[in-house]
C-alpha cells in the first residue's frame, strides 16, 4: 500500500498504516428491518485553548528593535540599566534590564529571575517550588536544549507564573515553543539581525493561521447501509491525541467528517491515543496548513 502528496506541510508524521478486515455483517430483508433513527454527530468538546505566547526581545541592534515593534512584540531586555533608559527615550517601549541573574523594570522592580543551565544537574535544581517571582528566565548554555526543554514543560505544568526560554534565533525559539506539543510560556529571542523577528512572527501567523481557518458543524446520519467486506485503514500517529481531536475525513475536500481517535476509554478495547480508524482505502483526510489532502492508495 502507498502514501502519495503533493504535499505533507506540517501535518503530523505518520508512523504507520494497518490494513485489516471488517468483519462481515448479516444483512437484513428490507420487510424485517426497522427503520433507523436519526442521530446526531457532532466534535467532542476541544481541549482548552493555547494560552498567548509572551515574547521578550533581547537586542542591540536597533533595526531589530524596529522590526519587533512593528510587529507588536514591545518588551526589550538589556545588558544595563543605563542603555535600556537610553532607549526607551527614543521608542515607545518597555524597557528592561539586567543585573546580575535578575532582571528589572524601569521602576526598578525585579519582575524575573535567570537561571543558566549547563549540565542535567543544574537542571534538576529548577523547580516551580524555587522560583521566587512570577516570571522565569532559562538560559541553557551549550547546544542540548531539546530535552531540557521537554523536561522543564513537564517540570512547571501547573506553575502560575511564567517560564521563557532565551533563544538565539527563529528556528531555536520554534523548539522552545512547541516542546512536548505545549511549549514553554515563552521565549526572550537574543538577535542581532532582523530576519529572525521576521521569521518568528510569520511562524505565529502560521499557527494562528492553521488554527482559525476551520470549523466543525453538526450533520445527521439519516441511513445505514451494510455494503459487505472491505479493507478499512488505521492510522497510527506519531503524536498523542486528546479529546475532540481526530482526522478529517471523507470522499470529497469540499466536505469531511471529523472520525475521533481512540483516546476514549471503552468498556471492550483499551485506549489507542495515537489511533485513528479512518475508513475505507478510497478516502481522503485534510492536512491542515497544506495545498492538498493525502489519499491512501492499495497499489
Amino acid at each position: 500500500m502507498a502514501v502519495s502528496s503533493s504535499s505533507l506541510g506540517s501535518a503530523k508524521a505518520l508512523a504507520c498504516f494497518h490494513a485489516s478486515y471488517l468483519a462481515p455483517r448479516r444483512t437484513a430483508s428490507s420487510s424485517t428491518c426497522p427503520r433507523l433513527p436519526s442521530i446526531k454527530m457532532c466534535a467532542s468538546p476541544a481541549p482548552p485553548a493555547e494560552s498567548r505566547k509572551t515574547v521578550w526581545v533581547w537586542t542591540e541592534n536597533r533595526q531589530v528593535m524596529t522590526a519587533a515593534v512593528e510587529r507588536g512584540w514591545s518588551t526589550f531586555l538589556f545588558g544595563s540599566k543605563d542603555l535600556a533608559n537610553d532607549w526607551s527615550s527614543t521608542a515607545r517601549i518597555l524597557p528592561l534590564y539586567i543585573d546580575g541573574l535578575e532582571i528589572f523594570d524601569e521602576g526598578n522592580k525585579k519582575v524575573a529571575a535567570i537561571s543558566k543551565i549547563s549540565s542535567p544537574s543544574e537542571l534538576q535544581l529548577i523547580q516551580p517550588d524555587n522560583v521566587e517571582v512570577q516570571n522565569t528566565v532559562i538560559h541553557f548554555q551549550g547546544d542540548w536544549q531539546v530535552i531540557p526543554a521537554e523536561n522543564i514543560v513537564a517540570a512547571f505544568q501547573g506553575f502560575a507564573g511564567t517560564v521563557l526560554a532565551v533563544s538565539k534565533n527563529s528556528t531555536e525559539a520554534q523548539v522552545f515553543l512547541e516542546a512536548l506539543e505545549q511549549g514553554l510560556d515563552g521565549v526572550v529571542l537574543k538577535v542581532e539581525n532582523m530576519d529572525d523577528i521576521i521569521k518568528l512572527k510569520d511562524y505565529f501567523d502560521r499557527r494562528n493561521e492553521t488554527k482559525s481557518q476551520l470549523q466543525l458543524t453538526k450533520a445527521t446520519v439519516s441511513k445505514v447501509e451494510v455494503v459487505g467486506m472491505g479493507d478499512r485503514v488505521c492510522v497510527d500517529l506519531c503524536s498523542i491525541m486528546q479529546p475532540g481531536e481526530g482526522l478529517l475525513v471523507g470522499s470529497y475536500a469540499r466536505g469531511m467528517f471529523l472520525v475521533h481517535s481512540e483516546c476514549l476509554e471503552t468498556n471492550y478495547i483499551a485506549s489507542r491515543p495515537f489511533r485513528v480508524n479512518a475508513d475505507s482505502m478510497n478516502v481522503f483526510f485534510s492536512n491542515l496548513g497544506a495545498r492538498a489532502c493525502i489519499c491512501y492508495s492499495p497499489w
